[in-house]
């Protein structure tokens, strides 16, 4: 694809490949540029009529909702930007006015694009006034224009961005209202002092884009504010000429993830805590099912052992997951082998089928969900598959919609022709209690052909 700019200045003006192709270059940083400087920015040369200038490049700040002063292929005469023939003329910085409009006149700062035998070809021009610290910035600007980077080596720049200037040496030339707002590490002052000539050096991170030459980002710890720096280096002749520091203050975004880190450290915590209870519960229920004499208490409490063990099971996946939000996938994944593995004996194939995409539920969703998937696995394999040597189980979760279905199937013996909701034991009592108060979703327990399904629906985040 062939480049606008590029197109323009080989149509419309005299300028040479080797010229086009700087113009085409110094056009990536144009956005930055406009950024730093606050002002419009356009690229112009003479068109191949001397009496004409033609605009080749134009930008505005990324905050700016305006529109342009000028527009690429834009042609004027060069009385009317009598500013770029005597930038070209004198090859050097001129500031000057230009009248737009009839009554609305705007300072403009232009400045001479060299080529390699430095010969001015070309006009960069900063919409802006003569005022010193103004001319910091679009000093800056040209700056970033006449040494471009990578694309990829910019950033925009934000209004609530704090920017400051260094000159060689590190000390401050510009800080904007922002910047002048933030307390930093300059030798625990605040910059809205008389900042101008104040000395960063110290800072590492202007210290490793004074040695290194390069782009750095980091933070930096400020007593009790965190700080966010970006950091270009304009460079020349190999040396380091500014610095331009982009400072935002990310004390509270760091203070949130620690309290995340908190949250989530004490809900794992929680998580830990209850299996560890749920396991003694257990322990102390075996040890008064060995002294029991009577076999329905024995295999009462066996049953209550195994749920207590189940459940345990579930806070202790869930201690070992990150977060609040609980990836349903990896949980269910975990709950069918458990599940297998310590009642399956061998003899069960277990088929899961798994979402398309990722099953996100919150920690309490979760928890109440398999609590009563991993009753219904355990119900399938204890009832549905016991005594049989090659029994299938299958798993199945589906997101349809804003709904969630998950259905549990085994080729065991078939349900009674009544059966119902009165034929229930306990471990159907409690996943129809945990499916329909908790998840406030709909259970069904049936036979399906050859197999006995059960299906749980509800919601995958609960109604606002």
């Amino acid at each position: 694809m062939i480049d606008q700019l590029y197109s323009l200045a080989r149509e419309y003006t005299d300028l040479t490949e080797v010229q086009a192709r700087i113009l085409t270059h110094i056009r990536v940083a144009i956005g930055f540029a406009a950024d730093i400087s606050r002002n419009q920015i356009y690229i112009c040369a003479p068109g191949k009529n001397k009496d004409m200038i033609v605009i080749l490049a134009a930008g505005k700040p990324s905050f700016d909702t305006g529109k342009t002063y000028f527009s690429p292929g834009e042609t004027f005469l060069t009385d009317e930007f009598a500013i770029t023939s005597t930038v070209l003329k004198l090859g050097k910085k001129v500031v000057g006015r230009k009248e737009l409009a009839i009554g609305r006149i705007v300072g403009i700062t232009a400045y001479p694009v060299l080529d390699n035998a430095g010969i001015p070809f070309a006009v960069i021009g900063i919409m802006a006034s003569g005022i010193r610290q103004q001319q910091v910035l679009t000093d800056t600007a040209n700056q970033v224009l006449q040494v471009p980077l990578p694309e990829r080596e910019y950033r925009a720049v934000r209004p609530q961005d704090g920017v400051i200037i260094l000159d060689a040496v590190g000390r401050i030339m510009y800080a904007n209202d922002t910047a002048s707002g933030i307390t930093l590490v300059f030798g625990n002052e605040n910059i809205d002092k008389a900042v101008e000539g104040k000395l960063l050096a110290h800072l590492p991170m202007v210290q490793e884009v004074m040695e290194k030459g390069r782009v750095v980002q980091g933070e930096e710890k400020a007593g009790p504010m965190t700080l966010s720096i970006w950091a270009l280096p304009l460079m020349q002749s190999g040396r380091v000429m500014r610095i331009i520091l982009l400072v935002s203050d990310i004390t509270a975004v760091r203070e949130k993830e620690q309290q995340l880190l908190v949250k989530e450290s004490v809900i794992k915590e929680i998580h830990h805590r209850v299996k560890n209870s749920l396991n003694t519960v257990a322990g102390l229920l075996r040890m008064q099912s060995r002294r029991s004499d009577n076999p329905e208490t024995r295999s009462a409490l066996k049953k209550a052992v195994d749920r207590i063990v189940s459940i345990s099971q579930v806070h202790d996946i869930l201690a070992h997951q990150s977060g609040e939000d609980i990836d349903w996938e990896i949980l269910l994944d975990k709950l069918c082998d458990l599940s297998v593995r310590s009642l399956g004996g061998g003899g069960i194939r277990l088929e899961r089928i798994r979402a398309q995409g990722p099953v996100i539920l919150s920690s309490d969703k979760a928890v109440h969900l398999s609590i009563a998937v991993n009753e219904l696995i355990h119900n399938a394999i204890g009832h549905g598959l016991e005594g049989q040597e090659q029994g299938i189980l299958r798993v199945e979760d589906r997101v349809e919609g804003d709904s969630l279905h998950i259905i549990i199937q085994n080729n065991g013996e078939l349900l009674p022709e009544r059966f119902g909701k009165k034929s229930y034991g306990l471990g159907l009592q409690i996943v129809t209690t945990l499916v329909e108060l908790e998840l406030r979703g709909t259970f069904c327990f049936v036979n399906e052909g050859d197999r006995v399904s059960a299906e749980i629906t509800c919601l995958l985040k609960e109604d606002r």
